[in-house]
């Protein structure tokens, strides 16, 4: 996903030695945590998502993709005109996180997306993201908690300043909030009613 060379590029210095020697253990972490974080994975898989449909929506909000292979509303699988995708409401993206369906919902129905997921290569802001995550995850390690310098020439050494967990989510809040899907609910409203006439093509049971 990331290297040791691209964590040390993005945060401006080398590692240390407990970074190197901990790395994939570090990232590992940092993984987990940020996915709990964004509300889904950020290794690319093959497996179908399911999500739920209430009445009167018409956008489905998902984890990043990079295309479309099927959807199925109540067990019948919608023709791609039927629906476009988009990143943040945005059209003609290298990867997206949301599916505009042309009509909106007419009741409650399970979704099952069967897509590309992950974004091929992971966005820049995204592996600054991990990298501030490595560092200060690395700054929590029990071995070096309390010290944020040394000065050998002098022995004097600086304690690090009382930043918090909830300090760093702040900072990053404009990156977490470009990507997490964790407040967008399943699917969002659009138009109420169906005041174009349009068809409605989900299937009644």
């Amino acid at each position: 996903m990331i290297t040791k060379e691209q964590v040390a590029k993005l945060l401006g210095r080398s590692l240390t030695s407990v970074e190197e020697a901990n790395f994939d253990l570090y990232i590992k972490i940092v993984t987990e945590r940020l996915e709990d974080l964004l509300c889904f994975s950020l290794c690319s898989n093959s497996e179908e998502h399911t999500y739920e449909s209430r009445d009167g929506y018409r956008t489905l909000y998902v984890a990043p993709f990079r295309g479309i292979i099927s959807i199925s509303v109540n067990d019948s699988v919608i023709e791609s005109s039927e629906y476009t995708v988009k990143q943040n409401g945005k059209s003609n993206r290298s990867w997206y996180n949301s599916i505009e369906f042309k009509s909106v919902m007419d009741g409650e129905y399970d979704i099952v997306v069967d897509a590309d997921w992950g974004f091929g290569k992971l966005p820049v802001d995204l592996q600054l993201l991990i990298a501030r995550f490595f560092a200060q995850g690395s700054l929590d390690n029990p071995s070096n908690a309390d010290i944020k310098s040394k000065k050998i020439e002098d022995f004097t050494v600086t304690f690090k300043d009382g930043s918090t967990f909830d300090d760093f989510l702040s900072t990053n809040q404009s990156i977490l909030n470009k990507y997490s899907i964790c407040d967008m609910g399943a699917v969002t409203h659009g138009r109420l009613y169906d005041v174009y006439n349009e068809r409605l093509y989900i299937p009644r049971t």
